[in-house]
C-alpha cells in the first residue's frame, strides 16, 4: 500500500509543476507584450511630437525671409546702395522687415564734386496685393560726411511709396519706387527726393 501512494503522488508532482511553468511562461509572455506595447506607445508619441515640433518650426522659417536691395541712382549725382534685410511675413499680405545699408554717393557739377561712404539702419512695413502689387512705408537712419567737411552727420528719412512685387516659390522678386520725406534735402542730406530700389527675398522654408 505504501509503495502505490508513493507511486500515485509523482504524478500529481510532475502534473503540479508543469501547471506552475505554465503559469509562469505565460506571465512572462504577458510582460514582454505589455514592455513592448508600452515602448511601441513611447515611440510612437515621441515621434508624433518630433513631428508636431518640426511642422511648428517649418511654419515659422516659411514666414522669415532673408534678402537685400540694390539702389541705383545715375547722373550728375550718383548713388549706389546695397543693403541687406531680413522680414517676417504675417500672412502673405502684411511683413515687417529690418535691415543694414551702405551707399556710394557721388555728386559732380561745374563747381563742385562731392564723394561718401554713408552707412545706416532701416525698418520697414509692406503691404502685398494680387501677388504683384507692393505698398512701402520706411524709416531710414543714415551716418555720411557732408560736403567740404570732415565730420559726419546723420539724417532721418522716411520712405513712402511701392511698386511692383512678385512671389515665385520660397523666393520674391521686386522694384520699389519711394519719395523721401526728410528732415533735411540735399546737398546736406545724401539721399536725393526720389529713390528706386531692386531686390529678391528667399524665404528659409
Amino acid at each position: 500500500m505504501k509503495l502505490m501512494r508513493v507511486r500515485s503522488v509523482k504524478p500529481l508532482l510532475v502534473l503540479l509543476l508543469c501547471v506552475c511553468m505554465h503559469n509562469i511562461h505565460a506571465q512572462n509572455d504577458n510582460v514582454q507584450v505589455q514592455y513592448f506595447q508600452v515602448a511601441n506607445d513611447t515611440a510612437y508619441a515621441e515621434e508624433q511630437a518630433s513631428a508636431l515640433q518640426n511642422e511648428k518650426r517649418d511654419k515659422i522659417l516659411s514666414r522669415i525671409g532673408v534678402g537685400g536691395t540694390l539702389g541705383l541712382q545715375v547722373g550728375s549725382y550718383t548713388n549706389i546702395e546695397l543693403s541687406p534685410e531680413i522680414t517676417y511675413h504675417f500672412n502673405k499680405w502684411v511683413c515687417l522687415g529690418i535691415g543694414g545699408t551702405y551707399m556710394f554717393s557721388h555728386y559732380r557739377t561745374t563747381n563742385m564734386e562731392y564723394n561718401s561712404h554713408v552707412f545706416g539702419a532701416r525698418g520697414f512695413v509692406e503691404a502685398h496685393f494680387f501677388n504683384y502689387i507692393a505698398l512701402h512705408a520706411e524709416y531710414q537712419w543714415l551716418n555720411y560726411k557732408l560736403y567740404g567737411e570732415d565730420d559726419r552727420t546723420y539724417s532721418h528719412n522716411i520712405l513712402l511709396g511701392g511698386g511692383f512685387y512678385q512671389t515665385a516659390g520660397r523666393m520674391a522678386y521686386y522694384i520699389l519706387l519711394f519719395y523721401n520725406i526728410s528732415d533735411k534735402q540735399f546737398p546736406d542730406n545724401v539721399l536725393s527726393d526720389f529713390v528706386t530700389r531692386a531686390g529678391i527675398v528667399v524665404f528659409l522654408k
